[in-house]
């Protein structure tokens, strides 16, 4: 996975502030998505969902419009075949944040159970600590996507959130 980590980084920014530009962190996120759901699909797969995905997302997010990846016909995809148009830096950054939000937690959604228990972790971790600090400063939570599919998953699988009347306390009861 360190190989995977160290491909998907862009040259860090050396502001003081941890500044990253939109365009920086969303080609970073992408080709960490892209990384992490080729190890669990195929890289032709991966890049094809995550671009149909941005397509889907434009109705909601219509800056997502100044993405645009190449048409996918060589076998050694690159960052390079995400070009982000002039423009997407002047976006607001917590607009940015809702679009992250939004992508990673339908391509979670997308690959089901292939996205594995752990892929918002090793999204995190791939990532790295600058561009996900960055990502919580601009309201991405990862946390509650992993507790919204965790919580899916038990529907899924039978349970039930049951809720205490005049209690704060919930409780998961198998419905049989």
């Amino acid at each position: 996975m360190n190989n995977i980590k160290n491909k998907t980084k862009l040259t860090k920014n050396n502001n003081k502030n941890n500044n990253i530009k939109n365009s920086e962190l969303i080609k970073t996120t992408l080709i960490t998505l892209i990384n992490i759901t080729s190890l669990k699909t195929t890289k032709d797969y991966a890049w094809s969902v995550v671009k149909n995905l941005i397509n889907e997302l434009i109705e909601n997010h219509d800056f997502l419009k100044f993405i645009k990846i190449d048409d996918l016909k060589s076998i050694d995809y690159s960052i390079d075949d995400i070009r982000i148009e002039s423009g997407f830096d002047d976006i607001e950054p917590i607009k940015i944040g809702a679009a992250i939000q939004s992508l990673v937690d339908l391509l979670k959604k997308r690959l089901g159970k292939k996205a594995g228990y752990f892929f918002i972790r090793e999204f995190k971790y791939i990532l790295g600590e600058e561009y996900y600090s960055h990502l919580k400063y601009i309201g991405v939570d990862l946390r509650l996507i992993d507790l919204e599919n965790e919580l899916f998953g038990m529907d899924s699988n039978k349970f039930k959130i049951k809720d205490k009347i005049n209690s704060n306390i919930a409780y998961l009861e198998k419905n049989e």
